[in-house]
């Protein structure tokens, strides 16, 4: 199972994190059309303005990470410096997709050598 992080991308990559285990199951994908107005009237009315594109996310959780995969994630997270640079993710299914990282780098450890935490990437429009 195909699974990793490229930057700029997995053609030539200047850096990469491929993980020694892959998130957990089951993944979080939603999408979410999330840039939309609403409003409604005294009569009970709907009024809805579309104000932007579908949102596609990754919710990826790690749980029981080594202490070399959280230091290589961390670099990683340094490189593209959370969500200024977009980087190609692969998915379990081996399918590449241009994203950006979202949230903090928030990483926790669980026990001695051990850490979990989540990654959200936001899947680029195109």
């Amino acid at each position: 199972m195909a699974f990793g992080f490229y930057h700029p991308n997995k053609g030539a990559p200047t850096t990469s994190w491929i993980p020694s285990t892959g998130p957990e199951f089951p993944l979080d994908t939603p999408v979410d059309y999330s840039e939309q107005l609403t409003g409604e009237t005294a009569g009970g009315t709907l009024y809805v303005q579309d104000k932007g594109p579908k949102r596609e996310r990754f919710n990826l959780q790690f749980t029981l990470m080594s202490q070399t995969d959280r230091d290589n994630l961390e670099t990683f997270f340094n490189t593209v410096k959370k969500s200024f640079n977009v980087f190609e993710y692969e998915d379990g299914g081996a399918v590449l997709h241009s994203v950006r990282w979202m949230n903090e780098f928030n990483i926790k450890k669980d026990r001695p050598g051990l850490y979990s935490g989540s990654v959200l990437l936001r899947k680029e429009t195109s």
